[in-house]
């Protein structure tokens, strides 16, 4: 289809179908706390069964190198792959709607989530071929705006209605299928169902950490900064809630800090961030970056007044909405058009890494040291990563950074 499609025509389209798919995604976006809902208050899990579907999406991206391999094995293009991954995650949900079993239940949700978050360097390509780099960061900053905005509207609105009335759970699980398969018809109309790239060997994307030391030592900085931030991110909950911290927080003023500032400096964010994406130095982009972060895991486990929560939340929010834009697209910045998916696949697999391996380590640091000492050595990854930067980006000034 796109052999017959202007490069305007190319642009005009992809915005348009991934701006709807925005809507399907923001509401896909909020099962995590549905689910675990309807596990606890319906199903009765048990810890591992809320363990394995908390973390169904983080294990999806060790699985990104394995997803990209069969792809290019059965010939399938970037958006085809992606429509197949949608359509199958789309199935599971309809079914684990339809079951009263806690175990089948548990593993069709669980396949559900995996597969989508399979599909990030699918997803980067598309975006690679079809955006032009002068607005690609805003352009995925616009999407990312309807689905943050989605997502809170929809998080809300269903919040209320299953409120007391866990029972018509299948209904919302339905609800998260039918948005699913709403996105694999989407991306099924991208252009690029006629560009598939030819098949390689299954970990031949790691061979490039080898021969790029760009990648290698950019991975490398994404891999503290990482480590620091997902150390710290389930432990905000556990600060404001955990009566031995003595902040005698109500539930609303915990989804305050925690969910509802974030996500309104995320949405607001995430505009500023992709003007800068396009405007500025990737690695300048990324140093400020990590300077937010730092700024905003220190200030909220230094304080316990309010105002000092709000603000941190806020600076997290913002910071958030930084690393979206950053995470998703910045293989694209130099990366050759044909290895961007490969450079992707290797980012996502130490995202998975790090995704699993953090809040263990924060959990059991935090038997030995301090709430206020961990953030500390969390900011001092975040700073080691960013002294790092400084290297990358001298050391990459002859490289032709798109």
């Amino acid at each position: 289809m796109s052999k017959h499609l202007s490069p305007t025509e190319v642009i005009r389209r992809t915005v348009q179908l991934e701006r709807y798919r925005a809507i399907a995604a923001g509401i896909f976006e909020s099962y995590g706390v549905f689910l675990l809902m309807i596990l606890v208050r319906h199903f009765d899990g048990t810890p591992l069964d809320k363990s394995v579907v908390a973390a169904a999406g983080t294990s999806g991206l060790l699985l990104t190198p394995l997803m990209l391999f069969l792809s290019r094995k059965l010939g399938l293009s970037s958006p085809r792959a992606l429509s197949v991954l949608f359509g199958f995650s789309s199935m599971a949900f309809f079914a684990a709607s339809m079951v009263h079993g806690r175990g089948m239940f548990v593993t069709l949700v669980v396949i559900g989530i995996l597969l989508p978050s399979t599909a990030s360097p699918l997803l980067t390509s598309i975006f690679n071929n079809n955006y032009p780099p002068s607005k690609r960061g805003q352009l995925y900053a616009q999407n990312q705006a309807i689905r943050i905005l989605t997502s809170i509207i929809f998080g809300s609105v269903a919040g209320w209605c299953i409120n007391g009335a866990i029972h018509y759970y299948y209904l919302l699980v339905a609800l998260f299928g039918v948005a699913l398969g709403t996105s694999s018809y989407l991306v099924s109309r991208i252009p690029g169902d006629n560009e598939s790239a030819p098949p390689t060997p299954l970990f031949s994307c790691f061979g490039y950490l080898k021969t790029d030391l760009l990648l290698r030592n950019t991975t490398i900085s994404w891999m503290l900064l990482g480590f620091g931030n997902l150390m710290m991110l389930p432990l905000r909950t556990e600060y404001l809630a955990n009566p031995v911290y003595l902040l005698n927080l109500t539930e609303f003023e915990i989804a305050l800090f925690v969910s509802v500032l974030p996500n309104l400096a995320r949405l607001c964010g995430t505009y500023v961030w992709g003007r800068l994406f396009d405007s500025i130095n990737f690695f300048t982009l990324r140093i400020l970056l990590n300077l937010s972060f730092l700024t905003g895991i220190v200030s909220f486990f230094m304080t316990d007044a309010h105002i000092g929560l709000a603000l941190s939340a806020l600076i997290f929010g913002f910071s958030t909405s930084g690393g979206d834009v950053a995470w998703t697209l910045w293989v694209t910045k130099f990366a050759p058009p044909e290895r961007v998916p490969d450079y992707m696949a290797v980012h996502t697999f130490f995202t998975g890494v790090r995704g699993l391996l953090a809040p263990i380590t924060a959990f059991s640091l935090l038997v030995i040291m301090s709430i206020q000492t961990l953030s500390l050595l969390a900011a001092s990854l975040i700073l080691m990563a960013t002294i790092l930067l400084f290297s990358i980006r001298e050391g990459a000034k002859d490289r032709q950074i798109k």
